[in-house]
């Protein structure tokens, strides 16, 4: 699990604009697939926010931001710390 904020940048539906701009602070599961919805569990409410399927995903090597487009949104994501499980696994071997 890595900590990301999603913020939609573009909402690809015909109806209104809705949401875009706004951020979702929450937990990543798992890397963004191409035909799977993307899933982001929120803190500390437990509520997540489930995506239509992704289209596509844009990177540049070393980049902090990531774009991912599903069939009505563009969303950027921001990975704000390290991976859950690493930083667990560290924390236990500093232990020693």
């Amino acid at each position: 699990m890595v900590n990301v904020t999603a913020t939609k940048i573009r909402d690809n539906t015909r109806s209104a604009s809705s949401g875009v701009g706004r951020p979702y602070s929450g937990y990543l599961i798992s890397f963004p697939t191409v035909g799977r919805g993307m899933v982001i569990f929120r803190d500390p409410s437990g509520h997540r926010m489930v995506t239509t399927p992704v289209r596509r995903v844009l990177s540049e090597f070393g980049a902090a931001d990531i774009y991912v487009e599903t069939e009505n949104s563009v969303y950027r994501l921001r990975f704000r710390s390290a991976p859950v499980v690493e930083a667990a696994a560290s924390s236990t071997v500093k232990s020693g």
